[in-house]
């Protein structure tokens, strides 16, 4: 798992090292934030994450705010982002999912409860290494991450529930993001994403 990578933000050092530990007990790769501002830094240099962990209650720039300046960069317009935080009323969790996080962990946690909301949140990373560089230059024009992602899986042969599994998402909602995948490329079928992205060849223009 060591090819996953989860970006923790936090003020709280202590907090920051004690999920830094369990994380890497679990074969994570970690990458430590001790505010917003450093964490959209470590993005904008191109660091790639699978996950963010985001403190809700930080000074300067809390997790909301913080929230929406990462969501404002392309490469993690898609990147899951669980919102952590020390306050458990309802009004707090109300707005996490408002803003659209993926989940909202209350600490102190359980640490086996914490790691499976963790995995199950993380969409697996895929290998580029067999695919046309050129046709993924041309995907990612009209692509959203997350529809990328899916069209190299489709481009592996994978069914629409095997892809649900590695990316955490519904059956029907990758339903959708294949559809939308077809739309935006003009391509037909299935069969045409995996011509295109191992062979580079497509009879339409993108």
């Amino acid at each position: 798992m060591s090819d996953i990578r989860i970006l923790c933000v936090d003020d709280d050092i202590s907090m920051l090292n004690t999920i830094e530990d369990i994380l890497i007990n679990a074969g994570y790769a970690v990458t430590l934030a001790k505010s917003g501002k450093q964490a959209v830094e470590f993005i904008k240099k191109g660091i790639e994450f699978q996950l963010i962990l985001l403190d809700v209650d930080m000074p300067e720039m809390d997790g909301y705010e913080t929230f929406k300046a990462v969501r404002e960069i392309d490469r993690t317009k898609e990147t899951p982002i669980i919102f952590l935080t020390g306050m458990d009323t309802p009004d707090f969790e109300i707005k996490g999912w408002e803003y659209g996080a993926s989940d909202y962990i209350t600490k102190p946690f359980i640490k086996s409860v914490f790691l499976a909301r963790i995995k199950n949140r993380i969409t697996v990373p895929v290998t580029t290494s067999n695919y046309s560089a050129e046709a993924l230059e041309e995907l990612g024009k009209v692509l959203t991450e997350l529809e990328l992602t899916v069209a190299k899986y489709l481009a592996d042969g994978l069914s629409n529930p095997e892809i649900a599994e590695r990316t955490n998402y519904t059956y029907g909602y990758i339903k959708q993001v294949v559809s939308a995948i077809l739309e935006k490329t003009y391509m037909k079928k299935r069969s045409d994403i995996r011509k295109f992205l191992k062979e580079g060849k497509s009879n339409n223009k993108l």
